[in-house]
């Protein structure tokens, strides 16, 4: 019994980083096929990369075109794009360094579902993707808030306004958001949430 190959698509705006995994995929025909835009894919390869070279607006597409089939590239260095990523809707991430059989099982995985459909590989990997997103340490929707806005570089006068809080609302919930996050400064703060996918300020980009 033959099974239909499992069309992927991979995109990189490095040429390089496109072809390596490309030449990675490729070598399992059995299995695979590889496809450009405006192919249909059953899987798609998104390198975050991207991420630092434009407002995510490539990836959102993306994802509503495969929506539970995008894979987030990671950067080892570059943590905070891949919490963008899987904040944008990518399902699960894999790293630049996997290798071969790792990569081509994980691209198998995605395309058969098992990143939704409650086993333990999908319940292992809501924990991964809570902990990349930093919901692990259970800020509030308003804590949340507060915080991205600090992490865009905002002053706390800044932040009332924006979010129509008195001064010492604001010194509240930031108090309890850095307890959480286990920051005592406003930089370490900053630090945290870009790692997590915080969106930057100019300042801190």
């Amino acid at each position: 019994m033959t099974f239909p190959l499992v069309r992927v698509q991979v995109v990189s705006g490095h040429p390089v980083v496109r072809a390596g995994v490309q030449s990675l995929l490729e070598r399992h025909t059995d299995q695979l096929l590889l496809v450009d835009e405006p192919a249909p894919a059953d899987v798609v390869v998104y390198d975050v990369h991207g991420l630092s070279e434009g407002d995510g607006d490539d990836l959102r597409l993306l994802v509503k075109r495969h929506p539970g089939r995008v894979v987030a590239l990671s950067r080892v260095l570059q943590p905070g794009l891949v919490a963008r990523a899987l904040d944008l809707g990518a399902v699960v991430s894999g790293s630049i360094a996997s290798d071969e059989q790792e990569l081509l099982a994980l691209v198998l995985a995605v395309a058969a579902g098992s990143f939704e459909d409650g086993s333990e590989a999908d319940l292992a990997n809501r924990r991964t993707r809570d902990h990349d997103l930093g919901h692990d340490v259970r800020l509030t929707a308003r804590e949340e808030d507060v915080l991205a806005l600090v992490v865009s570089g905002h002053s706390n006068a800044e932040i009332a306004e924006l979010l129509f809080l008195s001064p010492n609302t604001v010194k509240s919930f930031i108090r309890t958001a850095y307890a959480k996050i286990g920051a005592s400064t406003r930089s370490q703060a900053v630090a945290w949430g870009i790692q997590y996918g915080f969106p930057p300020g100019e300042e801190a980009g």
